[in-house]
């Protein structure tokens, strides 16, 4: 495990749990942490877990509301959204791409995604989780684009849902790629190139839809 006690003694002891086990989670995937070993690492005793925490559940629980909270708080307002969208298109998408991965590039949400990624194909919670926050929430978000977008006659009167589909796909794609076949790699040329990627996947996905 990273060194996580060098510059934490300053934090309340919650968030230094919450900052441990997050680590450890996402090294190792829930199921292989202890409450025991997440207490060692922060410098406590076990029970002093239960002070802050009512179980391991908890914490994994507390990680997850930090993750949607994140994501809520990271989009367009809707004046935004219009403003943008009225503007251009191609820089809509170009901006809500950047967005979109700049939610990962933090060291916690890093670790958050990696979390969820692991943990996805064996936790019920988390596999809900995943679906309804990282699937169909954001396929509502881009149906309703591509619908704002044909009544403006920006692009060609097509399905909005199969748009919303075939666009954000390649955002899992991405996503896929970094944290199951590329996540010893450094973090930052991958993003350099990620951004390459969804650009060139915005102007092809354009020309392809526009009137």
């Amino acid at each position: 495990m990273k060194n996580q006690k060098s510059g934490q003694e300053s934090k309340p002891t919650k968030e230094r749990i919450f900052d441990v086990a997050l680590e450890l989670f996402s090294e190792k995937g829930f199921d292989a942490v202890s409450v025991r070993e997440i207490a060692r690492e922060v410098g406590i005793r076990e029970s002093s877990i239960y002070n802050h925490y009512k179980n391991k559940e908890a914490i994994l629980d507390t990680i997850i509301d930090h993750f949607v909270s994140k994501l809520h708080s990271s989009g367009y307002s809707e004046e935004e959204e219009t403003n943008l969208l009225d503007q251009d298109p191609e820089v809509y998408l170009q901006q809500g791409a950047r967005m979109y991965l700049e939610q990962i590039n933090t060291p916690e949400m890093e670790k958050i995604w990696r979390l969820v990624s692991i943990e996805t194909y064996h936790n019920e919670k988390i596999r809900e989780f995943f679906k309804k926050e990282l699937l169909e929430a954001p396929l509502n978000i881009w149906e309703n684009t591509f619908q704002m977008m044909i009544e403006k006659k920006m692009i060609k009167p097509l399905n909005p849902r199969t748009l919303a589909h075939e666009y954000f796909s390649f955002a899992i794609y991405l996503f896929f790629e970094y944290y199951f076949l590329k996540y010893d790699e450094d973090f930052d040329s991958f993003m350099d190139l990620a951004l390459e990627k969804m650009a060139k996947h915005n102007e092809f996905f354009l020309e392809a839809i526009k009137i």
